[in-house]
């Protein structure tokens, strides 16, 4: 097994959470409403997260594809790039009628907002 294979049966990747110029472009551009913004963010990617694990269990694969769209079009605003990676991969296994097969991927995508929130509370100061 290669190291990239030993790396993403743990959820791991050499992947960088967070894509430091994307995010330091976001926070000048919205400046003081930034960490209001990042929040709301966390906030609804959690709610996002729950929802995924709902529509999982219900093979309800038009919301799952919906709900992982949102993730990943927020994800990329603030350059979470391994979010934004793994609400892809989870929308193909809606679209090819998958997602009552993916809570391990869904499990994944609750890490990845786990470590890119540590990330954001590092870079914020707080």
């Amino acid at each position: 097994m290669t190291d990239m294979t030993n790396n993403n049966m743990t959820g791991q990747t050499d992947e960088e959470i967070i894509n430091h110029e994307q995010f330091e472009d976001m926070r000048d551009l919205l400046e003081e409403d930034f960490v209001e913004l990042i929040q709301v963010y966390l906030n609804d990617s959690q709610k996002r997260v729950a929802a995924l694990r709902i529509a999982q269990e219900k093979d309800d694969n038009a919301n799952g594809f919906e709900t992982a769209h949102a993730l990943k079009g927020a994800s990329a605003n603030l350059g979470t790039t391994q979010l934004v990676r793994l609400s892809s991969q989870l929308q193909e296994c809606c679209r090819e009628r998958r997602i009552s097969e993916q809570a391990d991927l869904i499990e994944e995508i609750a890490a990845a907002l786990q470590r890119a929130e540590q990330e954001i509370h590092q870079r914020l100061g707080q």
